[in-house]
């Protein structure tokens, strides 16, 4: 049974070394879309902040304020498109860390459990 314990042990190993990858690779892409989801946040402020006005606009001020709601708006429609296209990366880059943080935990609790059977079995033997 010491062999089937080692030999989980060293795949118990592997398994958190794969896992830590994972990991890193989710985190580093978390990073991107929250990055993404601020710029979003962000530039919906401004627009919302250029039409938030205590007094009426003049001509001019309307047209500026246009101008810059558009240039807000095109950089809305793009950090929007930009998050779209992170999100399914994104999500398959959890789902790969939590699998591989799973079996890294699986092989754990069976290397546990072929530890207790081991110490059962050594205490039969001794009785």
């Amino acid at each position: 049974m010491t062999r089937q314990r080692e030999g989980l042990a060293q795949l118990q190993r592997i398994a958190r070394l794969k896992a830590d990858l994972e990991m890193r690779r989710f985190a580093a892409l978390r990073g991107h879309v929250d990055a993404a989801r601020a710029t979003v946040s962000r530039l919906e402020g401004e627009i919302e902040g250029l039409y938030r006005a205590e007094r009426a606009f003049s001509p001019a001020e309307a047209r500026l304020t246009n101008a810059l709601a558009g240039d807000c708006g095109r950089a809305l429609g793009r950090a929007e498109r930009d998050l779209q296209r992170l999100l399914p990366a994104y999500e398959v880059a959890r789902q790969a860390a939590s699998r591989a943080l799973g079996r890294a935990e699986a092989l754990g609790m069976l290397q546990d459990g072929l530890r207790v059977k081991e110490r059962r079995e050594q205490g039969r033997l001794l009785r």
